[in-house]
């Protein structure tokens, strides 16, 4: 039914009440003023830009997630580390790291979990080594950014004013931070299952020491009863909790974690070479931190972390006392190239380019009809791109223009902002209880706002490439479009989350929307993820939106980064990976790492979900190591020939070398047409594979 123009007005004044909301209380360090030594790439997607495109799309609330311990106002935050602590009707267990943290009925419990691997499985469950009771009553997040969370302890509901006389204490965990900070509101004792003994020569330091990890209380004018098991403290007094690192001095240690977490700024910066993280760690009096860094973080030019180490399922933490932490990693391809939208051409034969030629006449000709949904819809959607991008470049233009008009019919149907007015398919709602955009039909539980990424990063890709062919159409998909990156990739506000999946610390994205899991949130397929970013960089560049494009290039470079630190190319004989005894792994959780699928257990599939796409400009998420990749295509097919996902492992394995992609166009050219995956053609299976033979990627 169409919408009145009353319910549109409703509408538009519903966006604007969102904006003057977010005016006054939004997720990302909502109480600090603008910091002047920000050198972000710029505001991406504001609501200035994205609330006016809203009031044409019809609200619709599909989700079943909840939020019963998030403060009036502030943003659902799905797909983030810490998405167990909000939604759904008991919190789960979360991991900053290199602690795991979990809220109690009346209070919360933290330690280091114990880290142990076996083959196809790394394990690190949450650890509740310490303990804390209050007289809270209930818990609520009432402040986030990317980095920290805050919670506050109290014995009643809590509005947007945290500091009401029924507020306990505010608790802050961070990404990074082996601390637990702790602000008491009023003065009241909290009871621990350790008891604490006074540390020698250090004031108002208290320890304990749980399965051979070392813990620290700071807490300073505290007072801790005879058996070390209740501490009282009086209203605005802080008592943090550090975990301390193996091979660090306490002294110093109690020092760094004197100070509570405010809040944590990231900082997002991109040359022709790198992109860079920054991590800045606010803390109440503005001193320096204990900050730890990942593997991925320590890549490259990174900062001498060498105050202790504690283990991690991603692999050693190493810790360094300061304000922040700054990482690097190489961008897929410069600026102002034409590397991320299209395989190159130009150095192949006139008989390889002629057998293209046949191979994507063929294909033009046999275009299956597009699904309905979010997830093999978009893929049809590409795969539609990928043969336009070849016709293109093999001076097809009937075939090319053809295709083309294909493409633009098919996302016409996608981008009418009120579609989903007039019919239950092919169009997108709003949901305004989850803050998204939702697309009809959904499909692996996106109405739950998971692998928003995954899917939304199709429709980006194919109508980059659509508008880069045709750029008349730009004025057409333009809303709807717009909408979808901001979903996924905006700076936030009051319609959307800040990048919805992406976590600036562990520098990947995590897949599930709500995470009602005891492992923390998860991620299956890194190659998705890569292949999302790689596609709102194409959108920015093709609408014009400098700052869209720099953002897409900067979480493109460092989800490539750890897609081969973390899923594919992992040093395996560093712990916890040495008795992991697999080469992949396929699904990254904050709690455990798994050699499994969500929908198969057979090796192909397990490497398989790591590759697809392979969309121009993603190869640098997987080549480099050419023994590994061949280590890893050997480990996916010992089952036998034409395993699922045989076109890209065929691709895959052409990234290792000349001789590797001349034997993988071999058998290419015979693969059943029931070999080839949806989002796939055989023409680009040969192109990819050709191109790479000429001049495969390195990172």
């Amino acid at each position: 039914m169409t919408a009145s123009p009353p319910a549109r007005v409703r509408r538009a004044a519903l966006a604007l009440a969102l904006l003057m909301m977010a005016s006054g209380c939004t997720p990302t360090d909502s109480d600090a003023a603008p910091d002047p030594e920000s050198a972000g790439l710029g505001t991406v997607l504001s609501d200035d830009e994205v609330l006016p495109l809203l009031a044409a799309v019809p609200e619709r609330s599909l989700s079943a997630l909840t939020t019963p311990r998030l403060a009036e106002g502030l943003v659902p935050p799905t797909n983030r580390w810490f998405s167990g602590l909000v939604f759904g009707p008991e919190p789960q267990p979360v991991f900053p790291l290199p602690l795991s943290f979990r809220l109690g009925e009346s209070g919360f419990a933290f330690g280091v979990p114990t880290v142990r691997s076996q083959p196809g499985l790394i394990a690190g469950a949450a650890a509740d080594h310490v303990a804390v009771q209050t007289e809270a009553s209930r818990a609520t997040v009432t402040r986030f950014d990317e980095v920290s969370v805050t919670i506050t302890l109290s014995s009643a509901a809590v509005t947007d004013d945290e500091t009401t006389d029924d507020a306990l204490a505010a608790v802050t965990i961070a990404r990074g931070s082996p601390v637990v900070s702790y602000t008491a509101r009023t003065a009241h004792t909290l009871t621990l299952d350790v008891g604490l003994a006074p540390a020698e020569e250090l004031a108002d330091v208290w320890t304990t020491t749980v399965d051979g990890q070392q813990y620290a209380l700071v807490a300073p004018g505290a007072s801790v009863d005879g058996d070390g098991r209740e501490v009282s403290l009086s209203g605005g007094a802080t008592a943090n909790w550090v975990a301390v690192p193996t091979g660090a001095g306490l002294d110093e240690v109690a020092a760094a974690a004197a100070s509570p977490i405010a809040s944590v700024v990231v900082d997002e910066g991109l040359d022709d070479a790198f992109a860079t993280t920054t991590l800045r760690y606010l803390t109440a009096d503005g001193s320096p931190t204990l900050i730890g860094s990942l593997p991925h973080h320590r890549v490259g030019d990174a900062p001498d972390c060498s105050l202790g180490t504690l283990a991690s399922s991603y692999g050693p933490m190493a810790f360094c006392v300061s304000d922040r932490l700054v990482s690097t990693a190489p961008v897929n391809a410069p600026p102002d190239s034409d590397g991320l939208a299209a395989l190159d051409l130009a150095a192949l034969s006139a008989e390889e380019r002629s057998e293209l030629r046949d191979s994507v006449q063929l294909d033009a000709a046999a275009l299956p009809d597009l699904a309905a949904d979010t997830y093999f819809g978009g893929k049809g959607l590409a795969r539609t791109a990928t043969l336009l991008t070849l016709a293109s470049g093999l001076d097809m233009p009937r075939v090319a223009d053809a295709l083309a008009a294909e493409l633009a019919d098919a996302l016409r149907v996608w981008s009418e902002p009120a579609g989903c007015e007039t019919r239950d398919d092919r169009c997108f709602v709003y949901d305004p209880a989850v803050r998204g955009l939702v697309g009809l039909v959904p499909s692996f539980g996106s109405e739950d706002f998971n692998d928003h990424h995954f899917h939304y990063g199709s429709f980006l890709y194919a109508a980059a490439i659509a508008v880069r062919h045709d750029p008349a159409l730009l004025d057409e998909l333009r809303p709807t479009m717009t909408l979808l990156a901001a979903d996924i990739a905006g700076s936030g506000g009051a319609a959307f989350p800040p990048r919805r999946a992406f976590d600036a610390y562990s520098g990947h994205s995590w897949a599930s929307g709500g995470s009602p899991f005891a492992d923390g949130n998860n991620q299956e397929s890194s190659s998705e993820a890569v292949a999302a970013h790689h596609a709102v960089a194409l959108w920015g560049a093709a609408s014009g939106d400098t700052a869209l494009d720099n953002h897409g290039r900067w979480m493109l470079a460092i989800e490539s980064l750890t897609a081969r630190s973390y899923w594919t190319q992992f040093d395996t004989t560093m712990e916890p990976y040495a008795s992991f005894d697999r080469g992949v792994v396929g699904i990254v959780w904050d709690g455990k790492r798994d050699y499994a699928t969500w929908f198969s257990p057979e090796p192909a599939a397990i490497l398989g979900i790591q590759l697809l796409p392979m969309r121009p400009g993603t190869a640098a998420s997987l080549a480099g190591d050419a023994p590994r990749i061949r280590s890893n295509v050997a480990e996916a097919t010992a089952g036998g020939p034409a395993p699922q996902f045989a076109d890209y492992l065929l691709m895959y394995e052409a990234l290792a070398g000349p001789d590797d992609a001349a034997r993988a166009l071999e058998e290419a050219r015979e693969l059943p047409l029931s070999s080839i995956d949806d989002g796939n053609s055989r023409s680009y299976l040969l192109a990819w594979i050709m191109t790479a033979g000429k001049a495969f990627p390195h990172p």
